[in-house]
């Protein structure tokens, strides 16, 4: 659940093309307090998903299969 809500953060961030320094800062953040996820891998399977931070900012926070995603490829086991 953790990984949703740095997803839904990240949702307070908007831009019209691409991804903005802010909120890509904005959503390592959140990432970090995650806790346990490689968070460079969180940002590029998020990335690759929604190209342009305006659609994150939209849809991603409801994006279960993108969550699930990264829960599977990004766990960082330490």
């Amino acid at each position: 659940m953790r990984i949703l809500l740095f997803l839904a953060v990240a949702l307070i961030i908007s831009s019209c093309s691409g991804w903005s320094k802010g909120g890509e800062n904005a959503y390592m953040g959140s990432c970090k307090q995650a806790g346990s996820i490689d968070c460079d891998c969180a940002m590029k399977l998020t990335k690759k998903k929604y190209p342009n931070e305006s659609d994150f900012n939209k849809k991603g926070g409801d994006d279960l299969a993108l969550a699930l995603e990264i829960a599977e490829k990004c766990y960082a086991v330490k």
